[in-house]
This record gives C-alpha cells, sequence and structure tokens, in this order.
C-alpha cells in the first residue's frame, strides 16, 4: 500500500534530481526549508504577482486561494514566497519557449529557483514558502495554458476593479 509519506517521499527524490547537489539541497530543506534547484530540465516554473492570483481566486485569505488554484490548475503544483509576493507555478520543461504573458516570468533553463520542501505547507504560517498546491506525485505539473488562462482572468478581474475605483 503507497501511503501519503511515500507520496511525499517519492515527490522529494524527484525535485531533487533538479538539483546541482543534491545532498547540499537535503541540507538546505533540513536549515532553511527552501532549497535551490533548477528549472529547464524535470520542470519550469512561471512566476505570477500576488495580487493577479488574488484576484482570479476573489480572496486574500490562503484557504480559499489555495482551493481556487487547486481548482483551477486541477490539482498541479503551485507554492507561494510570502516575503516577496510571488507565486509559481510548475509546468512542463520547455512547455513555452514563446511564452508571452504580462505580469508573469518564464524560469527555464539555466533559471535556478527557491523550492519549498513538499512538507511545507501554507498551514505553516512562519514559512517563507509553502506549497499552497503540492505535487502529489513525481512528474506532476500545471499545465501551461491552465495558468496561462488563470493569470490572463486575474489580470482582466484587475483591471476592471482599477476601472470602477477611477469611475
Amino acid at each position: 500500500m503507497h501511503t501519503r509519506v511515500d507520496d511525499e517521499l517519492d515527490v522529494t527524490e524527484w525535485l531533487l534530481q533538479a538539483a546541482d547537489d543534491p545532498a547540499r539541497a537535503r541540507a538546505e530543506w533540513q536549515t532553511m526549508d527552501v532549497a535551490l534547484l533548477r528549472c529547464g530540465v524535470h520542470f519550469s516554473a512561471i512566476r505570477a504577482p500576488a495580487g493577479v492570483v488574488f484576484a482570479v481566486a476573489r480572496s486574500e485569505d490562503r484557504v480559499r486561494v489555495n482551493e481556487y488554484l487547486a481548482a483551477a490548475l486541477h490539482g498541479g503544483p503551485v507554492f507561494v514566497d510570502r516575503q516577496s509576493g510571488w507565486y509559481y507555478f510548475l509546468v512542463p520543461s520547455g512547455a513555452c519557449a514563446s511564452w508571452r504573458v504580462p505580469d508573469t516570468v518564464w524560469l527555464g533553463a539555466d533559471s535556478y529557483l527557491g523550492v519549498p520542501h513538499p512538507s511545507i505547507d501554507s498551514s505553516q504560517c512562519l514559512a517563507r514558502s509553502s506549497w499552497c498546491v503540492a505535487p502529489d506525485r513525481p512528474e506532476a505539473v500545471c499545465q501551461a495554458d491552465a495558468v496561462a488562462q488563470t493569470v490572463n482572468l486575474g489580470r482582466f478581474l484587475l483591471a476592471g476593479a482599477r476601472e470602477t475605483d477611477d469611475v
């Protein structure tokens, strides 16, 4: 029987494959809860501002935002860096070499990303970075087009809110 702990270990090992030095990444997770991983091999990432995510989720409440993202992205992995105000969506590597969605950044080959340990979720309020939707299995990623739709809807809602505020 495969348990949640087994799944977390499998995901941890998969993420560690993106580390230049897996032993160092493990140590970083143990001491800082975040490890520096290379994008572009096993996954890439899309970075989007919290304001866009809050707009599309129609809430700044962590639980509601997480629930929205899990549903909109079909369980694809997303984490937040609360200190910087950025959300990171793990996507297939190379899926969008021509990514051009305003207000976002594509992190592909030659990019590094501080990724929280798979056990760090949003219930851990003191963690700088935490998973909104943790990967539930190795190679689990968001579909890039679903991320684009989510971000573009958030941008649209923000623009509408700004127009209403200006009236």
